[in-house]
């Protein structure tokens, strides 16, 4: 009896999703994202306008560290296509795109579920650095300066190895024409949903 006992737990054991990392357990992981309804608000002398973009994709890669068994520390790096800016704000003949890489650390707290499909649900922000990509023609008539990114959403890991993200994200930065001396804030936003897959290392 006991012996049948042991090797049920044993066999459940092995078998059994792990819902939680442990303490200094560390992961990588690959993601695709798909940037909802992209728009610009550049901000000058009293006045603003909103520049709406295509919708675009990003290739990221992050780490993770997890400090505590729920709460996880890290750094990523993300590359987001060039995507058009609405013809209205330039020249039609211009090849006017407008993408941008993100560098920034970030932090998870991992809420485990009792779910053999979604092993656990976290809150994700990230806080780091934009550097802005214009198409060549956009860099002819514009000046731009890189500046902040931070971004905030929801997460989830589904059997154990795969991640789908809900992320609202922000990049801040200056616009300057060149040959004028005004200068304009730059907001750039969007919603971005993530497909990935994690590694465990």
């Amino acid at each position: 009896m006991k012996k049948g006992l042991l090797a049920l737990l044993l066999a459940v054991a092995m078998v059994a999703p792990v819902f939680a990392a442990e303490k200094g357990s560390m992961e990588i992981n690959g993601k695709i994202a798909y940037l909802i309804n992209p728009e610009l608000k550049v901000e000058a002398m009293g006045q603003s306008r909103t520049i709406d973009f295509k919708g675009t994709f990003s290739l990221e890669a992050d780490f993770f560290y997890y400090v505590a068994k729920e709460i996880a520390v890290g750094a990523g790096l993300e590359y987001v296509f060039p995507s058009e800016i609405d013809e209205s704000f330039v020249p039609s003949e211009m090849d006017s795109k407008c993408g941008n890489t993100n560098i920034f650390v970030q932090a998870k707290y991992d809420i485990a579920t009792e779910n053999d499909i979604f092993n656990n649900v976290y809150p994700l922000v990230q806080l780091g650095y934009g550097i802005i990509n214009l198409s060549d023609d956009m860099s002819k008539g514009f000046d731009v300066k890189n500046g902040l990114y931070w971004a905030i959403g929801l997460g989830t890991t589904i059997k154990e190895n795969f991640i789908v993200e809900l992320l609202y994200a922000f990049n801040y930065g200056e616009v300057e024409m060149k040959g004028e001396s005004i200068s304009a804030d730059a907001t750039y936003k969007t919603l971005k949903l993530k497909v990935g897959y994690k590694f465990a290392i």
